[in-house]
């Protein structure tokens, strides 16, 4: 395992997010026939609406607690990896071939152990991941089709998801900061998800997959991982 950890996390999590707003917002559109001058076309940043929320919020201080935990013991567990070995080094020389041959010995072990360790945090962060922003996003999901049908839009833009290659937008079209009133109005994700209301004419209805935890949550420093050192 490697040492960037966090940052492999941080990129999944923006990957994960991405692929998972295109998913829910690839297009609400409406007749194929429309002029654009009647288009009612908006934008909108699924990505923030749902970690800026209350709720997200709340979500990526759980997140980063339990993140910040397992970095703590992975990074204590790799000092004492790195304090036998340096012992083993130094005493290269002064230690019998027994004592350094059990050094070696716990400093494998050890390194076997930490490996183990940091999958299973991986493991874990994942489901932790899903079971705290899957709710938000279903009700994000629900509570931006209801918008969309509400004011009529022909077309919805995800410019939070990097494969729409969207060169310029309006903030003026912008309904992110809508979309994030209207999670925080509704009843909490964890209680009964309010009802998806009627897509707009032609819009698809969107399938919610599991959400990835918020872009900014993995701490400045990584987690350690195994370091094979002789």
């Amino acid at each position: 395992m490697s040492r960037d950890f966090a940052a492999k996390i941080g990129f999944m999590i923006r990957l994960k997010l991405s692929l998972l707003a295109g998913a829910l917002f690839t297009v609400l559109v409406g007749p194929v026939v429309v002029q654009a001058q009647l288009s009612k076309i908006v934008i909108v940043d699924f990505e923030r609406a749902v970690v800026e929320s209350a709720e997200g919020k709340k979500a990526s201080e759980k997140f980063n607690a339990t993140f910040k935990a397992k970095q703590d013991d992975l990074e204590k567990r790799q000092k004492d990896i790195d304090e036998s070995t340096k012992k083993l080094q130094n005493g290269a020389r002064t230690l019998t071939d027994s004592a350094k041959a059990e050094i070696q010995r716990d400093v494998d072990r050890k390194n076997r152990e930490l490996q183990r360790l940091n999958e299973d945090a991986q493991k874990e962060l994942q489901s932790l991941r899903d079971e705290l922003l899957r709710p938000i996003a279903e009700k994000a999901t629900a509570l931006m089709n209801a918008l969309a049908a509400e004011q009529g839009y022909t077309l919805v833009v995800d410019i939070s998801n990097p494969q729409t290659n969207v060169a310029f937008s309006n903030p003026k079209y912008d309904v992110t900061g809508e979309l994030i009133k209207r999670i925080d109005a509704a009843p909490p994700a964890a209680s009964e998800a309010p009802k998806q209301a009627a897509p707009a004419a032609g819009a698809t209805r969107p399938a919610t997959q599991p959400p990835a935890a918020p872009k900014s949550t993995a701490p400045a420093t990584p987690p350690t991982t195994p370091n094979n050192k002789k």
